[in-house]
């Protein structure tokens, strides 16, 4: 990511409503596919260390994030100072033996301009995770979604579930849970798209999206509590036809 879009991740990813309801979310979905304490994890593409406490409240026996960004990377040491950090290229053959981690998470990793290949990435993760264990993933959804804060992120591309769940299964990962997430957030941000589009007359391609303002603590409150709702209805089972992200969960075979 460009320079000042680690120093915004790392300023809001502890508040903002969207970064909170998408660990609960993902805590819940990790311990309902049966992750546990004494757990082996690795957060691949760990950014400046915002998730790096996501097991805590199950006692992981290891928590290796890995980042290829050096700036993500004394960020994230700043928050978990005794947290192994790894400074690595997810795009490359990733520096561990086989079947060394019970859990591995990747959030909105795939979707970056210096991923090569995300299949490549995929089978890497199927070959480091053991047995039985739990591959957890969220990536952004709908290319027509994409906006400044995409360009920032350095996002190449954002992906359907379909196409998600084809390059796990292609993996030797067998899909658990395929799901959107934030689907109120989905016609929000169309509109907004569609009104900058009309108030620029398709000049003005630069217009701040509004997950780039800064956000009233009570609208910030209100939008928490909507999307943890909506997590806890996919951890139950709902599974959304359209959202601004895609959850997915995989395990590898045990034989």
């Amino acid at each position: 990511m460009r320079p000042e879009a680690y120093q915004m991740l790392a300023e809001r990813e502890d508040d903002y409503w969207w970064h909170c309801a998408r660990r609960v979310m993902s805590l819940d979905l990790l311990r309902r596919h049966g992750v546990q304490a004494g757990s082996r994890w690795l957060d691949l593409g760990c950014g400046t260390g915002g998730n790096l406490g996501l097991l805590d409240a199950i006692n992981p026996s290891l928590v290796l994030g890995l980042d290829v960004s050096p700036i993500a990377l004394n960020i994230a040491r700043t928050k978990r100072p005794r947290t192994l950090l790894v400074r690595a290229d997810v795009s490359r053959v990733l520096p561990f033996y086989d079947a060394t981690f019970d859990t591995v998470t990747a959030f909105n990793v795939l979707c970056h301009s210096w991923i090569e290949s995300d299949t490549a990435v995929i089978g890497e993760i199927a070959r480091v995770l053991r047995p039985g264990g739990v591959f957890l993933l969220t990536e952004p959804a709908f290319s027509i979604l994409s906006r400044e804060m995409d360009v920032a992120a350095m996002a190449r591309r954002r992906y359907r579930c379909r196409e998600i769940v084809d390059m796990c299964r292609s993996a030797n990962l067998q899909p658990r849970l395929a799901s959107y997430f934030t689907s109120f957030g989905f016609p929000l941000l169309l509109a907004w798209k569609l009104v900058a589009e009309l108030k620029s007359g398709g000049r003005n391609k630069n217009e701040s999206a509004p997950d780039m303002a800064p956000i009233h603590p009570a609208l910030n409150k209100l939008l928490r509590s909507l999307a943890v709702l909506e997590s806890k209805a996919i951890v139950r089972g709902l599974r959304l036809p359209f959202g601004t992200t895609i959850v997915c969960v995989t395990q590898k075979p045990r034989t």
